[in-house]
């Protein structure tokens, strides 16, 4: 209990600090409406002839504001700050207090993203029902899976980009790493529901982390039945065991390869 209760502690404070940033909050809110904007006009173009494949015109915007909102949600951008403690050796510091160092990373995250969750949850629903109204397929017994697979996304997305970061135990530069992490993102979920692509990849993807950070849960929003939502958070939890895991596994063996430059 004491050990839990530091995390508390960390992931309280975080949650206090980012509280504090109100202007960075309201910032991200007007990029976060813009990019929604924009791409409902492009998607209303698209749907001058009807749905396309199963998802209607008002599907598809609340698919893209919830894929985005899982993007915003996101606590700190985990991937930049192990680049610059690892290369700058600014980790030891870090090694030294009484905490895991993932442990404490992802309470640090969570505390930014309850935040986030709370304040462009409430965002995303306004622009949903000022900008298409209300989704008609949406009913209560989706709360419940729809808000563990937020969690399972976020976290998923979390410990994937640590693992990027922790590449730099390894290699001089591992940006491309994290560029072929964000692309792939872009296009197998986020911007585009699996649904839209060949049936082929449609395949594939299926069977990658990728799509479970935005596609499950805004899948699972827009069309859920409880076999989907079995289905995808099941593969969210999967994934999300494996990305812990590898993550531990990555730090562990990184830390002994670490040479600070001066002691």
């Amino acid at each position: 209990m004491k050990q839990l209760r530091k995390y508390f502690v960390i992931m309280r404070v975080s949650f206090t600090n980012t509280l504090t940033y109100r202007g960075a909050i309201f910032a991200k809110f007007i990029f976060y409406t813009l990019f929604i904007y924009i791409f409902m006009s492009l998607w209303r173009a698209i749907y001058q002839e009807g749905s396309v494949h199963g998802y209607d015109y008002v599907q598809i915007v609340w698919y893209l504001i919830m894929t985005e909102f899982v993007g915003f949600a996101s606590g700190a951008d985990i991937y930049r700050t192990m680049n610059e403690e690892i290369k700058t050796g600014a980790i030891a510091y870090q090694l030294n207090r009484p905490t895991h160092y993932v442990a404490y990373q992802y309470a640090n995250a969570l505390g930014q993203s309850i935040v986030n969750i709370l304040s462009f949850g409430v965002l995303a629903i306004v622009l949903g029902y000022v900008f298409v109204g209300p989704l008609e397929t949406f009913s209560m017994h989706t709360v419940v899976p729809l808000i563990i697979s937020i969690l399972l996304g976020i976290t998923l997305n979390f410990f994937i980009c640590m693992l990027i970061g922790l590449t730099a135990f390894y290699v001089e530069d591992n940006y491309a790493f994290f560029l072929i992490y964000q692309k792939a993102t872009f296009m197998l979920g986020m911007f585009l529901p699996l649904e839209f692509l060949p049936g082929w990849l449609q395949k594939i993807s299926q069977n990658l982390p990728f799509s479970y950070v935005h596609w499950a849960p805004a899948r699972i929003l827009v069309d859920y039945s409880p076999e989907i939502g079995l289905r995808l958070i099941s593969f969210q939890l999967i994934w999300t065991i494996a990305a812990v895991i590898l993550t531990l596994l990555c730090y562990s063996t990184g830390v002994k390869r670490l040479v600070v430059n001066g002691g």
